[in-house]
C-alpha cells in the first residue's frame, strides 16, 4: 500500500512494510493520529501566542493578567512603601482600573502595533486606555537625547539624586516646547507632575519620575496633551502610572473591507466633516500638521459630532517631518525620503532628501479614504465611491488624488453640490 494519504507514515520508507499487516496498519494509523494531533495543538498555541504578541488578536484575560493586575499590584506596593505626606487626592483613573469587576468593563483593541496595549474601559463613561512604550522598546529619533538620563544620577554615596520641582518643571517645559515647536503653558506640565504624584511623598520615588518621563516622551500622548485646546485629537482624560486615558470616538468604520452601512447622504456628510478637519490642520496651528498614516478607521467622531484623528503615532508638525527628512543620511530613491503617507523626494545628484513634502493630507485622504485605494492587493471600500455619485464628484476625486494643486475648498464645493443635489 502506498502512503500518499498518510503523511506521518510516509516520512520513512521502512513503515511501508508495517502496512502489509492489518494490525500493524492500525497501530501505525493510531500513532499517526496522535502525532498529528500533538503537532496541530502545538501549531495552534504557537500561532495564538504570535498573534497576541503582534496585536493582531487580543483577549480581555490577556489585558487583565499582563497589564491591569500587574499595574494595580505595583500601585498597592508603592502606596504601602511610600505613604504620601499629607492628604492628596486619589488618582481617578487608577481607581477605575483597580476597581471591582473591572474585567467586565474591558474590551481589547487589535492592530495597535505601536503600543503595548490598547483597550476600552466602559464603566458608564466610555474611554480608551493606552500604555506608553518602555524606554527599552522605544525607537529614539535621530539626535534626540534621552532627557531622563540627563536629569537623574547617583551621588557618590550611592543615593539617587532628584532635581527640585522647579528644576524638573523647567526641563520638562523645554523638552515639550522643542517637541511642539513653540513655548507651552507651564500649567500643563505642573498638572502632569501632580497626576504622577511627584514631590508628594517624604522621599521621591524613582518609579514615579520614570513614568512621568515615559509619558512626556510618548509621541501620541504628547500630541494629544499639548494640543488639547485645538480639539484636533482625542482629549486626555487622565493618567495612571505609564497608562493614560483618552475620550472614546466612534470610528468611520471598523473594517473598510466591508460595505458602508451609511446612506449615501450620510457618507457625503462624513466626507464634508473630514474635509473641514483637513482644512483645520492647515490653518489652526502655527504650522501645518501632517497625517502620515491615514486610514478609514483613524477618523472618529465624539458625542458632539466633531471629527478627530485617532492614531497620532505618525502625526507630525511640519518642522518635525522636515527634521526626519533632514536626518536621513542618504537616499537613492524617493521612498527613502518618505515617512509612510508623507512622501518625500530624493535629490539624485546629492543623494540627499529635499526638505519638502511632495504630497498633501488632502491627496492621501482622497486616494485612500474617499476612493479606497491601497498600495497592496487588498481592496477597500471608498467612502465616496457609489453608483449614486455624479460625474463631477468622480472627476474631482481622481484629480484630487494626483494633483497637489487641488484645494480643500474646491473639494468642499463639489461635495456640497452633490449633497444639495439629493434635495431635489
Amino acid at each position: 500500500m502506498k502512503l500518499g494519504f498518510y503523511f506521518p507514515c510516509c516520512i520513512a520508507r521502512v513503515l511501508e512494510g508495517m502496512l502489509r499487516s492489518r494490525n500493524r496498519r492500525r497501530t501505525c494509523l493510531f500513532w499517526s493520529g496522535i502525532l498529528a494531533s500533538l503537532v496541530t495543538v502545538f501549531l495552534v498555541v504557537a500561532l495564538k501566542d504570535a498573534l497576541l504578541a503582534s496585536s493582531f488578536i487580543c483577549s480581555t484575560d490577556d489585558i487583565m493578567n499582563k497589564h491591569v493586575k500587574i499595574l494595580c499590584k505595583g500601585l498597592a506596593e508603592q502606596k504601602k512603601n511610600h505613604p504620601p505626606v499629607g492628604p492628596i487626592s486619589e488618582n481617578k483613573l487608577c481607581q477605575e482600573l483597580c476597581g471591582q469587576d473591572v474585567s467586565s468593563q474591558l474590551a481589547c483593541h487589535t492592530f495597535h502595533l505601536n503600543k503595548p496595549t490598547v483597550f476600552t474601559l466602559n464603566n458608564g463613561h466610555k474611554k480608551v486606555i493606552k500604555s506608553v512604550i518602555s524606554t527599552e522598546d522605544r525607537e529614539e529619533a535621530v539626535d534626540e537625547p534621552d532627557e531622563a538620563s540627563e536629569v537623574y544620577w547617583n551621588k557618590k554615596s550611592g543615593e539617587q539624586y532628584f532635581p527640585t520641582r522647579e528644576e524638573l518643571q523647567s526641563m520638562a517645559i523645554t523638552y515639550a516646547s522643542n517637541f511642539i515647536g513653540h513655548n507651552i503653558n507651564k500649567d500643563s506640565i505642573s498638572k502632569l507632575m501632580d497626576e504622577n504624584n511627584l514631590y508628594k511623598t517624604g522621599t521621591e520615588i524613582v518609579e514615579y519620575h520614570k513614568n512621568f518621563w515615559l509619558l512626556l516622551q510618548d509621541h501620541e500622548f504628547l500630541m494629544s496633551y499639548l494640543l488639547e485646546e485645538f480639539r484636533l485629537f482625542p482629549r486626555v482624560l487622565g493618567t495612571c502610572s505609564s497608562y493614560y486615558a483618552v475620550e472614546y470616538l466612534t470610528p468611520l468604520t471598523e473594517n473598510a473591507m466591508r460595505p458602508f452601512s451609511l446612506t449615501w447622504r450620510e457618507r457625503l456628510w462624513k466626507g464634508l466633516d473630514i474635509l473641514r478637519y483637513i482644512r483645520k490642520l492647515e490653518t489652526i496651528y502655527t504650522e501645518h500638521i501632517h497625517l502620515c498614516d491615514i486610514k478609514h478607521s483613524h477618523f472618529g467622531w465624539n458625542k458632539s459630532g466633531n471629527v478627530m484623528f485617532l492614531d497620532l503615532d505618525s502625526v507630525l508638525p511640519e518642522n518635525a517631518l522636515l527634521k526626519i527628512m533632514e536626518n536621513t543620511p542618504s537616499c537613492s530613491e524617493d521612498e527613502d525620503c518618505s515617512y509612510f503617507d508623507c512622501k518625500g523626494r530624493c535629490h539624485l545628484r546629492t543623494s540627499k532628501c529635499e526638505l519638502e513634502r511632495v504630497n498633501t493630507n488632502l491627496q492621501v485622504v482622497c486616494d485612500k479614504v474617499f476612493l479606497g485605494n491601497t498600495d497592496s492587493v487588498i481592496s477597500l471600500y471608498g467612502l465616496l465611491v457609489s453608483y449614486e455619485g455624479n460625474e463631477e464628484l468622480s472627476e474631482a476625486l481622481e484629480l484630487c488624488k494626483t494633483n497637489k494643486g487641488m484645494t480643500v475648498d474646491g473639494m468642499l464645493d463639489v461635495l456640497i453640490r452633490a449633497s444639495n443635489h439629493l434635495l431635489y
